[in-house]
């Protein structure tokens, strides 16, 4: 128990908890921290055995951020927590939703959102704006496996996705670099997911749900049990979730183009005399659009161009776009069974096993299935009687597709698993405790998806173009004399699907990890205090592989690059930390580990990381607290072992601009798509950080807590694969003379940068991974919580948490001018300022409520993301608020029915008027799933609590 009123508040201050109680001596400070309280609390009550006491010492505590199993040294360091009952009472249906809605969360991040991206089937987080993969990811503060596929093609991550949040008891969130007890990846801060510890009898969840709107209908059901009988201890949990998906075409903001998209389009630049890279008209459908009009369900017309220069007229819909999932169909199996055994007073055997199997379907839309003469030579034709260069687009309808687009749906399995084994326990009836285990943790993901292979596809466009009447020498591209009667007319579904594969992928992550710990929380007395040491030692290896599809290596998939490598290299680390309560204000933390990584052909990588941590309190009332720490990141599997994958990108020709254009508005008008290849590094160095705070949390009165405190964090030696645009400048420098043609930039650049020897544009770069650039971010975070005093219509608490972004520049290489992300809206669009709120009520325990308040702070709009903060026209969106509701009521003993309300205003995204590319918002900071109703009902058995 706690033994003193201020500690409640301290204790509520760090957390996400609800209650508070403050009056008295600073003694502890987080909801982490509690659940090492109630495992370990003393009784007075005289009749408590001697193996009871014992037993209690064997029990697990999870305390994040130490070694040492002493809830109050968690001061020195802020730890924020959220536990399961405001979970629920906030409406968060995942884990990436809680950890999304942090107010540390102010990146924007890829995700199912994003047609066409990487990782459509995932999700993440980025804390203070910073890349997802600097951000550890604990279950019991055990590392869990990086999910296979990359985040943008490029790095590694942790998949929050697969995670099941029905087992969880709490989350919490350190800020900050935690490498000195945990290692690589802790720079921007730790996620802990603790899972539920113990159980006496069994509970059952259900829960229900649908949108206003539409689509994203869910069903969840958990079933947890638990049973003490004599040594033995087992706790188990299953649990089943299922969501349907949501189509861009069943939200208004997103179904329709302002103007019809293009479903059959021949693009005309003009003739050799007259081309210029730019789009000068269409050849116009020589029927009409007659034959297509009952595409995209009867919506496709004959249509002239939004641009009024354009000549001709096309075949479009302003429904095309909409056939894209802007949230997955998703069904998942999750399994969780925790076995304890006292083998004596001094010896437990444990073992814990938590697995999910998660199915997700996902389509990155009709706006990415197409055909185009992509893959022939220059990406274009020639008409041989007109002789116009063309580009002759295809969109495909949904009832060419079939099955309204669900035809065209990619299947995603993934199978992640933890599991350990161990023992732990007390060196004879001494303070010392130990513990030893095994742990296997793993991700396996396989992937279909339905492709267009590339020789079917053009074997069928071929037919309609004509044959090859040979290479005009003028332009060097293949003449036809096409159909263009033909090429205006809807394909069947047998004619689309004799162009159509499933296109299979795997990818497998895993980590294998073997530690002990030895710690002793009261080795001897300070004036203070006990004070506590604690020392491990760990090895293991891990791996990641990404084989590509070889139908993909091969050109065989029409309009495809994949992403491949794989690897596996061994780690061991040894760490330690002293905790030294030297006055009863004063209390001193100190941790240091020392990291090696090997990869089997003789590189390697070291590091040495410490911290250092204060806790001072001048008066009962106040504790002031403060840390310096180290971290870092060692190179990422991928930039070790990635071979040759393809992507595209649109990057600035810098040449062509200073030829062409006299350097004028260069990013607005010679922004080009160009495919690119990114290559590993195996000399590779870790990325390296320091970060600092410093902050206080004060009881001023009873039941008001608050809190506040500065993060700084530097990162420096950044692995990031080689900035295109830094490639674009140097190459463009050394066409024009002004380096040196020789120069070993200008050597480089002329093989990484490759044009079209007759049009002079830019058709591929390459790009390998480099220990290059440095980042900074400061940040000050505050949290307020008030508790009011008990009335005949119950008892009300108020919680504030802020997070306000005071600085993130970025530093691309070495001596450049480094980037203010906050203003610079090319690099970033991350948020400044997040906040949230929750009002609670209860009364007499059988009723309580919560009104949780989200607002995002502004960012930019879409001009400004295009064409920078100084364009005409760049500004930013206003900020977003959203409201969720719950009700619960419990008519009897053991029995709780909810209702919640999410978005309870149905707001959407700001409204941007510049966004006028699909969808018409960042999808990478906001959603339009709006409104969404839940019904849930949990059932206890067994006085389970």
């Amino acid at each position: 128990m706690l033994k003193t009123p201020i500690a409640a508040a301290v204790l509520a201050a760090l957390s996400l908890g609800f209650a508070v109680n403050a009056s008295a001596d600073v003694t502890s400070s987080t909801t982490s921290a509690n659940t090492a309280q109630d495992s370990q609390a003393t009784t007075s009550d005289q009749s408590t055995t001697a193996t009871d006491k014992k037993a209690r010492k064997l029990d697990t505590v999870v305390v994040s951020g130490s070694l040492i199993n002493n809830a109050q040294i968690q001061t020195a360091t802020p730890t924020y927590s959220i536990t399961a009952e405001d979970i629920k009472a906030r409406g968060f249906n995942s884990v990436t939703e809680v950890l999304q809605n942090s107010v540390f969360a102010t990146g924007s991040v890829q995700g199912p959102q994003q047609s066409g991206g990487f990782t459509q089937g995932a999700q993440t987080i980025s804390l203070y704006g910073l890349n997802p993969e600097y951000t550890l990811t604990l279950i019991d503060g055990k590392p869990i496996t990086q999910f296979g596929q990359l985040y943008n093609g490029q790095s590694n991550f942790t998949n929050i996705s697969n995670i099941p949040i029905g087992m969880i008891d709490r989350i919490d969130i350190l800020p900050g670099g935690g490498s000195s007890i945990y290692g690589s990846q802790a720079i921007a801060g730790v996620v802990n997911i603790i899972t539920k510890q113990h159980m006496e009898g069994a509970e059952v969840s259900a829960r229900v749900g649908r949108y206003d709107e539409g689509g994203g209908a869910s069903q969840r059901l958990t079933a947890t049990f638990g049973h003490t009988a004599g040594k033995f201890d087992v706790l188990g949990s299953v649990e089943f979730d299922n969501q349907s998906p949501i189509w861009a075409y069943q939200r208004p903001f997103t179904a329709l183009s302002a103007h019809p998209s293009a479903v059959a389009t021949v693009l005309d630049y003009g003739t050799i005399n007259t081309y210029s890279g730019a789009i000068q008209g269409y050849v116009s459908p020589p029927n009409g659009c007659s034959a297509m009009s009952g595409l995209f369900n009867g919506t496709t017309i004959q249509t002239t161009s939004s641009v009024a220069t354009r000549t001709g007229t096309y075949c479009g819909s302003r429904n095309v776009l909409g056939y894209t999932t802007m949230q997955n169909q998703s069904r998942s199996y999750d399994g969780m069974l925790k076995l304890h055994y006292n083998l004596s007073d001094h010896v437990r055997l444990y073992s814990d096993i938590l697995v999910d199997w998660q199915q997700q379907k996902f389509t990155a839309g009709s706006n990415y299935v197409w055909w185009g003469p992509a893959d022939y030579p220059s990406g274009l034709i020639e008409d041989a009687t007109t002789g116009h260069i063309l580009y002759p687009e295809r969109v495909f309808a949904p009832e060419e597709v079939g099955n309204n687009y669900y035809n065209q749906l990619q299947v995603q399995d993934d199978l992640m698993y933890q599991a350990d084994v161990g023992a732990n326990g007390t060196i004879g009836d001494s303070d010392w405790n130990w513990d030893v285990y095994f742990l296997r943790s793993g991700d396996r993901t396989s992937n279909n998806s339905p492709e267009r292979m590339a020789s079917a596809v053009d074997n069928y466009f071929n037919g309609i173009l004509g044959p090859n009447l040979g290479v005009d020498p003028n332009t060097g591209l293949n003449t036809y004399n096409p159909n263009y009667a033909g090429f205006f007319t809807p394909l069947t579904q047998a004619q689309f699907n004799s162009f159509i594969r499933n296109i299979g992928s795997v990818t497998n992550t895993w980590i294998n990890n073997t530690r002990a710990t030895i710690s002793n929380d009261s080795l001897f007395a300070l004036p203070g205090g006990e004070a506590g040491v604690a020392w491990l030692v760990e090895g293991g290896n891990q791996a990641w592989y990404q084989p590509v599809n070889p139908l993909v290596a091969d050109g065989q998939v029409w309009g495809l690059t994949g992403t491949s490598g794989g690897g596996q290299r061994d780690h061991y680390a040894s760490a330690f930390q002293i905790n030294l309560p030297v006055l009863k204000q004063v209390t001193f933390d100190l941790s240091g580990r020392y990291d090696h990584y090997s990869v089997n052909n003789g590189s390697s990588n070291n590091k040495f990381t410490y911290k250092a941590a204060i806790e001072y309190r001048p008066f009962d009332t106040l504790l002031l607290r403060g840390n310096y720490a180290t971290s870092f990141l060692a190179p990422d599997m991928a930039a070790l072992f990635l071979g040759p994958s393809g992507n595209f990108q649109s990057v600035t020709d810098y040449y062509l601009c200073a030829t062409q254009g006299h350097n004028q508005d260069c990013a607005a008008n010679y922004s080009t798509q160009v495919q690119g290849t990114t290559l590993s590094n195996r000399k590779l160095q870790p990325t390296t950080a320091s970060s600092y705070t410093f902050g206080f949390v004060w009881a001023p009165i009873s039941n008001l807590s608050l809190s506040s405190d500065f993060l700084h964090v530097a990162i420096t030696n950044e692995v990031a694969p080689q900035d295109a645009d830094l490639l674009m400048r140097q190459e463009s420098q050394c066409l024009l003379g002004q380096l040196p043609a020789g120069s070993p930039e200008c050597v480089a650049a002329a093989a990484q940068v490759i044009r079209n020897p007759l049009t002079g544009q830019v058709t591929n770069i390459t790009q390998y991974y480099v220990n290059i650039s440095n980042e900074v971010t400061d940040s000050i975070t505050a949290e307020a919580k008030y508790r009011f005093q008990p009335t005949a219509i119950g008892t009300f608490g108020l919680q504030f948490d802020y997070n306000n972004m005071l600085k993130h520049s970025y530093q691309i290489y070495p001596g450049s001018q480094p980037i203010n992300q906050l203003t610079n809206p090319l690099y970033s669009s991350e948020f400044k300022s997040i906040v949230s709120g929750a009002l609670n009520w209860s009364l007499h325990d059988k009723w309580g409520s919560t009104l949780y308040w989200h607002r995002y702070g502004s960012s930019p709009n879409y001009i400004g993301m295009v064409d920078g903060g100084s364009y005409p026209g760049a500004s930013h969106v206003a900020p977003w608020i959203t409201y969720n509701w719950s009700l619960s009521y419990s008519p009897v003993q053991n029995v709780d029915l909810s209702f919640l309300v999410n978005n309870v205003f149905d707001k959407m995204p700001p409204k941007d008027r510049s966004y006028t590319a699909f969808p018409y918002f960042n999808v990478q900071n906001y959603n339009v799933y709006g409104r969404e109703f839940m019904a849930q009902v949990n059932i206890r058995f067994g006085g389970a609590k």
